[in-house]
């Protein structure tokens, strides 16, 4: 979040500098019309031409592949993008121009499939943001609570259904794994006719008086089979690797649990920062038409000149813009929230929290850490990966190992139930590999990689967890001091608007002081609108980093 309402004038660095913050995602908060059309200008500029962003995208295709072309290593896990490289390969053969075309051609596909990729990211970090409905809407204006709301996020929420349903399918590929330990018994009855042609065995010369057409005849069965296998140690540690994967998919739902919470306490306090801005900028468009009526006053009685009115005209419609700007910002985070939490679609609402401010004192970075360790379901469902990547690295070697298994069935048969007569068949084994064509050690390389892809994503999460926690804290000390000093600058700016005011009614200023003094009054009350939304938005994200978002999110929030 770049705050921008202090800004008077911007540069051309000034500019380049905001068009890299815009692109990388940066929320930029300004209430001047100056300042506002200069961003325009840049979101504009940013898109571009058609013609611009093809030439630009023919341009990174060429030199995608003559980079690739002269020894670049790549490295890339998506289908399209590994598919683009191997075409980058196969079309090094042939003649310098089918070489550079086929370059070209497959450059563009590599490109264009890193645009797509980096699409499904975006809409992967959007999936907490959206919802299912929760019905249809009702007529009452509902008072919504921020309990209520995260109540219903943890239901409703896509992305707490997501990972629920993806814990669900873990638990399903545990019991597949489970089933090929346990014994698989079978069951059936039949009632069979046939009619045979010994004719198709090579039995018609026969001189045996057998008929060549024997039939049609009639027989029934009743049957009943049992599998077991009795020693497998590669279905054994998949087994295992199994349940481990699934106790990771349930720890990755709570985590999801914890985004869910701090997105939607985020939206919330979104709603009351965008409320207070509209309550503050309503007092200055009070302040600003009052302004104006007394300059109109003065013009009359010919005490004050025409500019005055017409500087206070300016400020007022101003102020009722920024109004506007703030009505309209105060109603998109609404849609927000309620999009979040699964409200039923055109539902009126209003919030029933205010979340004064309320200061806590946190916890030292050495015991957020020791919490953050035990408590981040993120870290606690990384190190059961890792546990289940080398359960599976073990199940893969004991491809190696000899299998045991028996199996038997029995059967009644004969012509009729009462003409029938039982049999069975039993067989036990024992099946050792001897050359599998490098399978298992594929199997086996495959898998080492895979451990040390969740190694290292246990580690990189080790030092995530720091990382929050340290900005949390950092966030939230910065947070409550820059509460103080905003109240501080409000109470010294509305002591210089009235005293800015006084001045300008007993003739000795004109209007420009007062108008002045309004600005800075409004900048002050944005700045500390501001700083009460990051002071709890601080807490809620220390919350999140010590993992205990979902359970104690009111105990952060109310400082108690």
């Amino acid at each position: 979040m770049v705050d921008l309402n202090e800004i008077t004038f911007i540069d051309k660095s000034g500019e380049r500098l905001l068009r890299h913050l815009v692109r990388e995602g940066a929320q930029c908060i300004a209430t001047g019309v100056y300042v506002k059309h200069v961003l325009d200008k840049l979101r504009a500029k940013g898109k571009g031409s058609v013609l611009k962003r093809l030439a630009a995208f023919f341009l990174a295709a060429v030199i995608a592949a003559f980079t690739f072309r002269f020894g670049a290593q790549c490295i890339a896990t998506g289908i399209y993008i590994k598919h683009g490289l191997e075409q980058l390969i196969i079309k090094g053969k042939g003649s310098v121009l089918n070489r550079l075309m086929g370059f070209f051609l497959a450059a563009v596909i590599t490109v264009f499939a890193v645009l797509i990729s980096a699409g499904t990211a975006r809409a992967q970090n959007a999936v907490v943001s959206g919802s299912v409905p929760s019905g249809p809407a009702s007529d009452e204006l509902v008072q919504l609570t921020l309990r209520d709301a995260i109540k219903m996020a943890l239901r409703y929420n896509l992305g707490a259904i997501e990972s629920g349903q993806n814990a669900q399918i873990a638990r399903g590929q545990r019991l597949l794994a489970l089933s090929n330990l346990l014994p698989q018994v079978s069951a059936g009855a039949s009632e069979n006719v046939e009619q045979v042609n010994l004719a198709t065995f090579g039995l018609n010369g026969l001189k045996t008086g057998i008929p060549t057409v024997v039939g049609p005849f009639s027989y029934s069965s009743v049957d009943a089979s049992v599998s077991q296998t009795l020693f497998s140690y590669e279905s054994i540690q998949r087994f295992r690797a199994a349940r481990t994967a699934e106790q990771a998919a349930q720890l990755s739902y709570q985590d999801i649990l914890d985004v869910v919470t701090l997105t939607v306490g985020n939206a919330y306090l979104r709603i009351i920062e965008a409320d207070s801005r509209i309550k503050a900028q309503e007092a200055q468009v009070q302040n600003a038409r009052a302004l104006y009526d007394r300059a109109v006053d003065q013009v009359h009685a010919g005490s004050a000149p025409r500019i005055d009115a017409t500087r206070t005209e300016v400020q007022l419609h101003t102020e009722e813009y920024n109004l506007s700007i703030a009505r309209n910002n105060f109603a998109v985070a609404k849609l927000a929230l309620g999009r979040a939490i699964g409200l039923p679609l055109g539902q009126e609402f209003e919030l029933a929290d205010t979340l004064p401010y309320s200061d806590i004192t946190p916890v030292s970075v050495d015991d957020a850490l020791q919490i953050a360790s035990k408590s981040r379901s993120d870290f606690r469902s990384a190190l059961d990966s890792q546990k289940a990547a080398a359960q599976t690295l073990s199940a893969a070697k004991g491809e190696r190992y000899p299998t045991v298994a028996v199996n038997g069935s029995y059967g009644d048969i004969g012509s009729t139930f009462g003409h029938s007569h039982g049999d069975f068949t039993f067989q036990a084994g024992i099946r050792v590999p001897l050359f599998t064509g490098g399978r298992i050690k594929g199997d086996i390389t495959q898998a080492e990689a895979e451990l040390r892809q969740r190694k290292a994503e246990a580690e990189n999460i080790r030092g995530q967890i720091d990382q929050d926690i340290r900005n949390a804290l950092l966030n939230l000390n910065a947070a409550k001091e820059q509460v103080e000093v905003a109240k501080q600058n409000v109470g010294l700016a509305n002591e210089s608007l009235a005293r800015s005011k006084d001045r300008f009614t007993s003739g000795v200023t004109d209007s420009v002081e007062v108008v002045q003094a309004e600005q800075a009054l409004a900048s002050a009350n944005d700045q500390y609108i501001t700083s009460l939304y990051n002071h709890n938005f601080a807490k809620l994200s220390l919350a999140r980093a010590l993992g205990v978002a979902r359970t104690n999110y009111q105990q952060y929030l109310g400082g108690k």
